[in-house]
């Protein structure tokens, strides 16, 4: 689900670029883009972690793909994520609800490709949700499921007209 992220990040930044700056005045929409790809900084974070010596444990598991997958994550990364464009000059509401959406756009993409996905109402339950729309097989030169992207495709162009 790499390029995947992006196209659908994309037409949801176009949504709520449009709503936003229309009852605001203003647009962060890129922040949602930016954010998409942060639930999967755990399929780094454990290995880095590693390498200079640290053994990080969440829930009482290593970290592994898919943790960061879920609310509590969406929470920290979006307040993080605030305070760190506050300084220059970025509503903190607005990188927060921006962050946020981006955040939690990765989550519904993976919710909808895989059944079950991942933990996303963790803390509150460790169950695993998924919707599973597609079975996904990534066929486009390994980085893109033709049929999930066309979809994306489809939602962009149409939001975009």
């Amino acid at each position: 689900m790499l390029f995947e992220h992006w196209i659908y990040s994309t037409a949801i930044a176009i949504l709520a670029g449009m709503i936003y700056y229309r009852s605001v005045g203003r647009d962060q929409s890129w922040i949602i883009i930016a954010s998409a790809y942060a639930p999967d900084i755990d399929f780094i974070f454990n290995r880095l972690l590693r390498k200079i010596g640290i053994s990080l444990m969440i829930k009482g598991h290593h970290i592994v793909h898919g943790t960061f997958h879920n609310m509590a994550f969406l929470i920290v990364y979006a307040v993080l994520v605030a305070f760190l464009l506050h300084p220059i000059g970025i509503k903190f509401t607005d990188s927060l609800i921006f962050a946020s959406l981006g955040f939690a756009a990765h989550l519904f993409e993976d919710a909808l490709v895989f059944n079950p996905a991942y933990s996303f109402f963790w803390p509150i339950t460790s169950q695993k949700f998924g919707i599973g729309l597609f079975h996904y097989s990534a066929d486009l030169y390994g980085i893109a499921d033709s049929r999930v992207l066309l979809v994306g495709l489809i939602l962009v162009d149409f939001l975009r007209s």
